[in-house]
């Protein structure tokens, strides 16, 4: 219970700081744009050369499958870029700094071929995790489950890492699964904890919706819907970059981040 408690103040200390760059909430947003314009073009390329819609169906399937790779690697390694960015923003404020979109891309975009790298080899590794899990039986579902549950956690901080660090992604990982093995409980606690905020946050642009829906718009009821939850996403994607961020740094540097009470980050990093 300590830890839970613990880890929610975190949580809200994160949004003080998150109150003070309110403009990191669009990198976020510049990532599901980003994702959407390669979907886009994809999908467009894909009807352009005949895959979809064709008539030799094991050809199809076959374009299909390496298509399908090639787009869940670009976007995977989009999501890692604009959240190595959120963390370099975040890190800039923790620091003293004033960080801006610009800056915050600008140090991702120095990182980028390390970013990309990662990005192939996490992907990969998703992708072999879940063809697996697919073709499995019901114990092999779980057990490759609990595999992926224990990589995620592994390279929970590899973000961190790769954009704030000269290393390459071997040292990248042993550092990440280190700083991971310190805080473990926290990352475990934390990681729910933000499932559970999203869905108490999202309670009521429901129940909004819902009643819109009862008055009689379905499209403003969608709208609002689709809106509500979106501004949420970027929130709550922007709050953990933050409270990754901040324990990172008190990881590796030793200092306890502005706008943090030390007692709760000591809390965190005791020894295990």
């Amino acid at each position: 219970m300590n830890r839970i408690a613990r880890s929610w103040r975190l949580m809200i200390q994160s949004y003080g700081i998150l109150k003070q760059d309110r403009e990191l909430m669009l990198l976020p947003l510049l990532s599901v744009l980003a994702i959407g314009a390669v979907l886009l073009t994809f999908v467009a390329g894909m009807f352009g050369l005949g895959i979809l819609g064709g008539d030799e169906l094991d050809t199809e399937n076959r374009m299909l499958g390496v298509a399908g790779f090639f787009y869940y690697v670009i976007t995977y390694t989009i999501g890692i870029f604009f959240q190595a960015a959120v963390i370099a923003g975040a890190t800039e404020r923790l620091r003293g700094g004033d960080p801006t979109v610009r800056s915050s891309i600008a140090a991702a975009w120095s990182r980028m071929p390390t970013i990309l790298l990662w990005g192939v080899i996490a992907a990969t590794v998703g992708m072999l995790i879940r063809s697996v899990q697919e073709r499995s039986e019901l114990v092999g579902r779980i057990v490759m489950g609990l595999i992926g549950a224990v990589w995620s956690l592994a390279v929970f901080y590899m973000v961190p890492v790769l954009v704030l660090e000269r290393e390459g992604v071997g040292p990248s990982f042993k550092r990440s699964w280190s700083v991971f093995k310190r805080t473990w409980g926290e990352t475990v606690t934390a990681n729910l904890g933000f499932g559970l905020l999203g869905i108490l946050l999202a309670i009521p642009i429901v129940l909004v919706a819902a009643l819109i829906l009862q008055i009689g718009s379905v499209v403003l009821a969608v709208v609002f819907a689709g809106l509500g939850c979106g501004v949420l996403g970027l929130f709550l994607s922007t709050l953990q970059g933050i409270w990754v961020a901040s324990l990172y740094r008190y990881a590796t540097e030793g200092e306890v981040p502005s706008g943090y009470d030390k007692s709760l980050v000591d809390g965190a990093f005791r020894a295990r």
